[in-house]
This record gives C-alpha cells, structure tokens and sequence, in this order.
C-alpha cells in the first residue's frame, strides 16, 4: 500500500536532520503496534545514507554482527566489534556516518539491559562534537517511558524531537478506503468503526482484496488462520510486558459494561485506589480508554465518570472476536457501529466547527433525569454536546438503515431540558442514510456522504 499522511511527522524529521552539522540530535518515535512507525522512517530514510538498525530478541552478539554487516553494507568497511557498546563507539568516532535509525528500541532491554545507559554515557560524551541524527522508534509506550520520559530513566531528556504517532486521521482514511474501490460513504464508515485509523490495517484488506464489509471481518478475524484473530490479546501482550494481566483485567471488565471505577473494582476483587495507577496508565501512556463525565460536571470531581475503550479494533476484538468462533450477528454488529459512530461524529463535529472558525471549550456526553411531562421523569441520554466561543451544540447520532427527522429532533429537546446555558442553542442530527427534515438556521444535518464529504 502507498504512504499516506504524516505530513507534519516527515516535516519534524527532516527539520532534524537539517541540524546535522551542529552536533548530534535524538530523534524518539512511539505509539501503538501496528501505527506505522517503521512506514514512517523508511519513507524519510528514502535517499539516505543510513544505518539502519531493526531490534529484535537475540544474543548482543548477535545484535552486534547485524549492525556490523549493516556498517559494511552501507559504507563498505568496519572493524571487529563485539558488544553494542563497542558499535557505537566506532559510529560515533566515524566522520562517514551521520544518520541511525533503530526500530523497536525495547528490544534492547531483553538482549541487555545495560544498553540504554551505555547509550546515555556515549551521547553525553559525543553529542557536542558529532554531527549525527539518531532516530529511535518502540512500540511498548510503557517501556519507551522507562527508558526515555520518566524522571530517573537512562535517556530522560536526550531527545530533542519527540514524536508521538497516532492514528490515521478519518479524512485520510476515506482516501485510503476509496483507492481500494471502496467508495460507499456508509461502508467507509462501518470500516473505519472497526479499524480506526491503524494503516496495518488497511494493508491487510488491500491483500485480502475483499470488498464486502462484512466477509472481510470474517476473513481477518474469524478463519482459521486470520491474522487479526488474536491481534488484542497480541497487542496488550506487547505493550504491558509482565503487567498484562492486570491491564487486561481491566479492559475486559470495561468491555463487559463494568464501566464505573467502582464497577471495575468489585468485577476483579481489588481496592479502587490499587487500580488508579493502571487506569491512569491506560488512559494517558496507551490511550486505550477514556473517561467521561456528565458534560455539566467538573471531570475531576464528579464522580458519575465511566470509563469506554477508545480503540476501535481493540472495542471490536473485545465485544465480538475475544473468546468467539463467529461474527457477530447483523444486529449485533449494528449495535457496536453506532457505539463507534458517536465516538466518530464528535471527532468530526470538533474538526468541522474549528474549520468554520469557532473555539470549542469543551465536549462530552450528558444523562440524568429529565421531566418529560409534570411530575413524570425519565433517564434520558445525549448523545454529544459541545460548547464554543459561539453556541452550544446538542447531538443525536443515530446509525439507522432508515431516515430520522422530527420525532428524533423533538426527543432530542426535551433530553436537553435539564441543560443550563446562556448561548444559543443548535441542534444537531446524525443519521447514517438521511433525514426527512431539512437543515435550518438552527437544525444541522450530517449523513454518511457529508460526514465524508466534510462540508
């Protein structure tokens, strides 16, 4: 598959490696499996002279002939060496090579565990007087913040570029889905739902060359050789180490619906305060799961917060691959689409209105009780809410095979008496086909086609 995106990413590394010539400067890229860190540098590295190292579990002696004959490859000569500390001294004592690339760091870490600091002592003493970009990626965010962001970890503070990959935006998966042949605004839709924005993805339904959504979730997640039938217990594996089991406790109660912190707790027998670590964790180091508040309430007091899995292959894997010998049942899978679907539109209502020129505050979900009638109450659900500097905008998402329209937007009122505000109010309706209103000053309107579209 072609290279897409990650304009700003190649533009932070070739900016790096226009200060060669000042000294040396460190380059650190992480993010999840499967994001395309290794895409990324072999697309800068294109044209390059380079060292280009991939890290694996191996003896360091090992380690060390591989980088050696890489040496010899690229330059046509190297001395014997025999530990990594003894490499990098000769490349940082070598006039010829200004430019390292090493892929998945952490693996480090099994070969020997004093590599890190070795590196640390050799960059201290050569990075005033050598002109070299050393590029490092890993995908074990929990590791690559041992080793280079905690406060006492070996490389804290060494790099001058950081950067952290996330996933494809939607836009550009869209186009990604539309140079496969599929163009069905609905269908992109339903793809993107249940593979995000990850390009390893993407490349797996380009060699499968299977256009029908629902046989291609067959293929990649249910066959007998299907290269995605383990890919969350894979995932989880890598990313926590030894931690796994505790990190996986936790995202299998999510999945469950044990979504309150107190929940959680009682579902695995363990004392809240214990597990504020791994969920903290899991919400800012992996970025595996958020939490959210009623959108009246201060997010760090209320405790109405409930926790959802914001990757949508790992939600996916959890709710229908994990433990299953079948796809999921049409309704089954309409039901986990329209759970994605609003996590999707508020992405892209954000993205829409900071186009059109207004600064969101805030965003979020609400439920509570409303009155729908004197007297008579109900618990009632907002899809999305979000303020800007202008108007407060209250959401439906509907993922429906038929057309919403007045009945949809009439509910979507009463839910939102509860709510106090002094802006003008906009209401908004998503429906994957269509709608039997039309938009007004004050009523907006999203189907597939325009959520695609953008406009």
């Amino acid at each position: 598959m072609k290279f897409y995106d990650r304009d700003e990413e190649l533009k932070v590394l070739e900016k790096a490696y226009l200060t060669a010539g000042k000294g040396g400067t460190m380059v650190v890229i992480n993010g999840r499996r499967r994001v395309g860190k290794s895409r990324l540098m072999d697309e800068f590295l294109k044209g390059k002279k380079a060292i280009s190292i991939q890290l694996v579990p191996k003896e360091e002696k090992q380690l060390v002939t591989d980088i050696v004959n890489e040496i010899k490859t690229k330059y046509g000569y190297a001395p014997p060496l025999n530990t990594f500390k003894e490499v990098f001294e000769y490349i940082f004592q070598s006039k010829d090579i200004t430019l390292v690339s090493m892929d998945e760091f952490p693996a480090v870490l099994t070969i020997n565990k004093a590599i890190p600091y070795e590196l640390q002592v050799l960059w201290d003493k050569y990075r005033e007087s050598k002109d070299i970009v050393l590029l490092i990626s890993g995908s074990y965010v929990g590791m690559m913040n041992k080793i280079f962001t905690a406060q006492k970890a070996p490389l804290f503070n060494r790099a001058f570029f950081t950067i952290r990959l996330q996933q494809l935006p939607f836009r550009v998966v869209t186009k990604i889905l539309s140079d496969l042949g599929i163009k069905d605004s609905s269908k992109q839709l339903s793809y993107y739902c249940v593979f995000g924005g990850v390009p390893y993805y993407y490349v797996l339904l380009e060699r499968s060359d299977n256009k029908v959504f629902e046989q291609a979730i067959t293929n990649l997640f249910f066959e007998q050789a299907a290269q995605l039938r383990e890919e969350g217990q894979d995932i989880l594996r890598q990313e926590f180490g030894n931690a796994y089991p505790k990190y996986y406790a936790i995202l299998e109660a999510i999945h469950a619906g044990f979504v309150s912190m107190s929940e959680i707790s009682n579902r695995l027998g363990v004392r809240s305060n214990t597990l504020t670590k791994y969920i903290d964790s899991l919400q800012k180091d992996f970025r595996l799961i958020e939490r959210t508040v009623p959108f009246d309430q201060n997010p760090y007091r209320s405790k109405k917060g409930l926790y959802l899995i914001r990757d949508n292959t790992i939600a996916f894997w959890f709710r229908h691959a994990y433990g299953k010998r079948v796809p999921p049942a049409k309704e089954e899978l309409n039901a986990f689409l329209g759970r994605r679907f609003e996590l999707l539109c508020s992405e892209f209502l954000v993205a829409w209105l900071e186009k059109k020129g207004e600064r969101v505050t805030k965003s979020g979900r609400w439920w509570g009780n409303v009155e729908v009638e004197k007297g008579k109450f109900e618990q009632r659900e907002i899809d999305l809410i979000i303020a800007t500097d202008k108007a407060l905008y209250i959401c439906e998402c509907k993922w429906s095979d038929n057309k919403i329209g007045e009945k949809e937007l009439e509910h979507l009122k009463v839910s939102a008496k509860a709510l106090k505000t002094k802006k003008p109010i906009k209401w908004v309706l998503f429906n994957k086909k269509g709608f039997t209103i039309k938009e007004s000053k004050d009523v907006l309107l999203f189907d597939a086609g325009r959520i695609v579209r953008g406009d």
